[in-house]
């Protein structure tokens, strides 16, 4: 056993020897294709990545983990809700937060090496998903409203597995000073095409007064909220807005700073 941990050790100590790694940072943009794109806004973030360089095929092979997140609307809305016996509504501000968070390893291919831009193809697999924050604001408990919402705030996600490829230019910073402060530093711009299976979301594009009364479809279904007749305590759903389902595909575009970490 202590002879195979020696070896195991010593052959961790030859790779990391030879091998580079890097972080980077920066701008992501998640953009919705095909049925998602009617649906959903844009999604502005950031995203950070952790990559190991391969110490073969010329070192030109990149392994990297890449996490992000990104925000693609956020709406601010008064809704009605009624009880079941159609007395006086209640009105309440609601919130609405959209969210898109990903979760990627990344397999990068450098055509050239050691040049002022270097081009790459990519692929990547992993994880994606969506999701809205819901939140009513009740500014004062002891209203008599006859309906009460039993919790103020829901947070509706759903994910898929994900692939896509892409490619992209890394274009290292230069100085003029004798000590190159920005050495082992480059620009990173990529873009991939992203597909995963189908999910479901809430259409922000829709998202308007009054919702409960939208109609729906066999392409939507509500998304609910539990509150309570004050008068009777009877426990009923509101409908605080309707879920779409579609494939998910995204163009997703960075921008952002690569650091060789030698």
């Amino acid at each position: 056993m202590k002879k195979t941990l020696l070896i195991i050790a010593g052959v961790c100590l030859y790779l990391t020897s030879f091998a580079q790694f890097e972080f980077g940072f920066g701008y992501s943009n998640q953009s919705p294709l095909g049925d998602m794109a009617g649906n959903i806004n844009a999604a502005h973030g950031y995203n950070f990545q952790a990559g190991y360089r391969l110490p073969f095929a010329g070192k030109q092979f990149v392994v990297s983990f890449e996490t992000g997140t990104g925000r693609f609307g956020k709406k601010k809305l008064t809704q009605s809700f009624q009880n079941e016996d159609m007395s006086t509504a209640a009105e309440y501000p609601v919130n609405y937060i959209n969210f898109a968070n990903f979760n990627h390893l990344n397999l990068r291919y450098e055509v050239v090496k050691n040049k002022a831009i270097t081009p790459y193809v990519q692929m990547l697999g992993g994880y994606q998903s969506l999701g809205t924050r819901v939140r009513i604001n009740v500014y004062d408990e002891n209203d008599r409203d006859d309906c009460k919402p039993l919790e103020n705030e829901v947070t509706f996600r759903k994910g898929s597995m994900t692939w896509g490829y892409g490619a992209g230019l890394l274009m290292k910073l230069r100085s003029k000073a004798a000590c190159n402060p920005f050495n082992g530093t480059s620009i990173n711009l990529s873009v991939s095409r992203i597909h995963g299976n189908r999910v479901d979301y809430v259409n922000v594009k829709q998202l308007e007064q009054p919702v409960a009364t939208q109609p729906t479809n066999d392409e939507t279904k509500p998304l609910t909220m539990q509150f309570v007749n004050i008068n009777t305590n009877h426990i009923h759903n509101h409908t605080v807005a309707q879920l779409y389902n579609s494939p998910l595909q995204q163009l997703q575009v960075k921008l952002g700073l690569l650091f060789d970490l030698r």
